[in-house]
């Protein structure tokens, strides 16, 4: 229930780089992890999750303390032995603590936190598909920040950064993904709308990890099928919202962000 409820809180949240796009791929990450300790390696064993379980902590406990906790121990790891996935970890770690600030209203601190995100990103070295995708990700979310004219300059960096992630790996399901969602968020008036669905079928097509790894990012799918059933639901297309519908439950079949829309589908 608890990983549910986040998740429908997450649903309601959803500066230009000096380095041009490498060719490096996700499995460089894993060569990289070749000189870590046991205990560095221990450290980030299914990072993603127990930054997600301390976010609900967060939530739970009404204290960022469980994030911060986080965030210090890869900082520290990180001065042990720099490497970028530690990094990627980092920023993604911040924008759930930049939602967490957005839920308790406090606007002020998650500004701060999802500035501080998107300049570790920005200043990442020789970024993949991955790196740039979390951080078009984070650019995005910060545009709620952005008054007037700023708000554009932020959503050109988001452009931006989702071509450099495209270039290097078209096929990358949380670049498909953000692409996407950056789409469907952006008002019609602007341009937006037009690629949503040829995102959002890419990206659930696609494996979560071309690599299995426990240190690897693996999210992305669940909030694709979430957003085509919404996306067909808008167009009322009902059969494909609900063919969608369907096959997302049957592969996440606790997840509030694909079963929250049932109710909208009954009878169609």
């Amino acid at each position: 229930m608890k990983k549910l409820l986040i998740t429908a809180l997450i649903l309601q949240c959803l500066g230009i780089s000096c380095n041009f796009p490498s060719n490096q791929k996700g499995d460089e990450y894993n060569e990289q992890l070749q000189g870590f300790t046991i205990n560095q390696k221990t450290a980030l064993d299914s990072i993603q999750f127990k930054i997600y379980n301390s976010f609900v902590k967060c939530i739970i406990d009404k204290s960022v303390s469980p994030l911060n906790s986080i965030f210090d121990n890869l900082d520290n790891l990180y001065g042990e032995n720099p490497n970028n996935i530690i990094l990627y970890w980092e920023g993604y770690l911040l924008y759930y603590k930049a939602i967490y600030f957005l839920k308790i209203n406090d606007k002020s601190n998650s500004e701060k936190s999802i500035v501080e995100g998107i300049d570790i990103l920005k200043d990442m070295k020789k970024k993949n598909s991955e790196d740039y995708a979390l951080l078009a990700m984070l650019q995005s979310f910060s545009v709620q920040f952005s008054p007037g004219i700023k708000a554009s300059f932020a959503s050109d960096k988001v452009k931006r950064y989702l071509r450099y992630a495209l270039d290097i790996d078209p096929s990358n399901l949380r670049t498909n993904y953000v692409c996407a969602s950056n789409d469907f968020y952006t008002p019609a008036k602007f341009g937006g709308g037009k690629k949503v669905e040829q995102y959002l079928l890419k990206a659930i097509s696609l494996p979560d990890q071309k690599v299995i790894s426990a240190f690897l990012p693996s999210w992305g799918k669940e909030e694709s099928y979430a957003m085509l059933v919404r996306f067909y639901i808008d167009k009322e297309n009902w059969g494909s919202a609900k063919k969608y519908y369907q096959e997302g439950l049957e592969i996440f079949p606790e997840s509030f962000s694909i079963n929250q829309y049932a109710p909208k589908l009954i009878g169609k």
